[in-house]
């Protein structure tokens, strides 16, 4: 399956079925496309004839093959996305049959956004009004949800050794601040969940405390995808086997790396950073072990059934029932690097602490 899709193939498709988007400019010439349909971030692309970082749907490839994803009325686009939490309050009407009874609310994605672009501040708002089913039961949660974008100067550039680190390397990065807020404080606990698809290939590196347990949604895996190590947890992306692990957010420290090697000279970065707080409560739990709480970080996997992409997913601060809050703002940035092997290397280590094995 080719996912190898450019900046001129997913405006080209947007154009062509009337669907509104803009563009927002980054660092030098790397930009996002933000759509209002599903509210998706795609990109970064470096330029318009580079490819998308994230992993993006195939379909983007061909226009008829396009207009057959819109007219199926398919969720899977790729790039970024942002849910509301918790899964099994929001999605999934009987807790006992959880693949069975599955439901993504269409209030969520495609949704109903806005799509907002302010010239002068140079960001990018999405916003949009949701009526939820929450389960189990037959109550309705009125939630209001707004995304503020705009772009992210480089971390590391106030670092002494900073012009040696970003030699050969091209940054770019954007930040997202979510504020959800609720109609009424009615005991339904609410949150943010953004989920980020990442194409196969490299290594996801979690800083961690060496106490670490994660959470096994869908089954146990074994080494071959995940390993904890004294300070951080490694996950392999292959984009073959179905799993999603949780880490807890007392265990962990708000940011996540994912290390890929796309050719001899060129590697890539991309950085996830955001707001962990483990005062907040955190309330995905597996249908398998109701009462299993707190993970603020999850990494899902597909089996190649969808595409053979994983997803890094960080999950928002809870608003709503005992949490005595009815809106919270919560701020997120995605950092990308591309540069000589090397040098992606040694950004790695300075990000998350961690040397990714050294290439051959």
């Amino acid at each position: 399956m080719n996912n190898r899709i450019t900046y001129l193939q997913v405006v080209t498709r947007f154009e062509e079925n009337h669907l509104a988007y803009t563009s927002l400019p980054l660092n030098d010439a790397a930009r996002i496309i933000i759509s209002q349909r599903g509210g998706r971030i795609f990109g970064p692309f470096m330029g318009q004839v580079d490819e998308s970082l994230l992993w993006t749907n195939s379909a983007f490839a061909d226009a008829e093959t396009f207009r057959a994803f819109l007219d199926a009325g398919d969720w899977n686009l790729g790039g970024e996305r942002v849910y509301i939490g918790p899964e099994l309050q929001y999605s999934v009407p009987d807790r006992k049959k959880f693949w069975d009874s599955y439901t993504l609310s269409p209030q969520v994605d495609p949704g109903n956004y806005e799509l907002l672009m302010d010239d002068a501040t140079g960001q990018c708002k999405l916003q949009q009004d949701m009526l939820l089913n929450a389960y189990p039961g037959d109550e309705k949660k009125a939630l209001n949800l707004t995304r503020e974008l705009r772009p992210a100067a480089d971390p590391l550039r106030n670092l002494s050794n900073y012009a040696n680190l970003i030699d050969g390397v091209a940054y770019c990065g954007y930040e997202q601040s979510l504020t959800l807020g609720e109609e009424e404080n009615d005991g339904l606990i609410s949150q943010t969940w953004d989920l980020t698809q990442i194409n196969p290939g490299g290594t996801i590196f979690i800083p961690a405390l060496p106490t670490i347990a994660p959470t096994d949604y869908y089954g146990p895996v074994d080494e071959t995808w995940q390993t904890i190590e004294s300070h951080y947890v490694r996950v392999n992306i292959t984009g073959d086997k179905m799993f999603k692990l949780g880490y807890r957010a007392p265990q962990i420290y708000g940011r996540a790396a994912y290390f890929n090697v796309l050719s001899v000279d060129k590697a890539c970065l991309i950085v996830r950073n955001f707001y962990n707080n483990p005062t907040s409560p955190y309330l995905d739990e597996p249908y398998h072990s109701l009462g299993c709480k707190g993970d603020s970080l999850q990494i899902y996997q597909d089996d190649g059934a969808l595409g053979g992409f994983a997803e890094i997913e960080c999950i928002g601060q809870a608003i709503g029932g005992f949490t005595d809050r009815s809106a919270v703002t919560d701020n997120i940035s995605l950092w990308c690097y591309v540069g000589t092997p090397e040098n992606i290397r040694q950004i790695t280590y300075h990000l998350v602490g961690v040397m990714p094995d050294q290439i051959k």
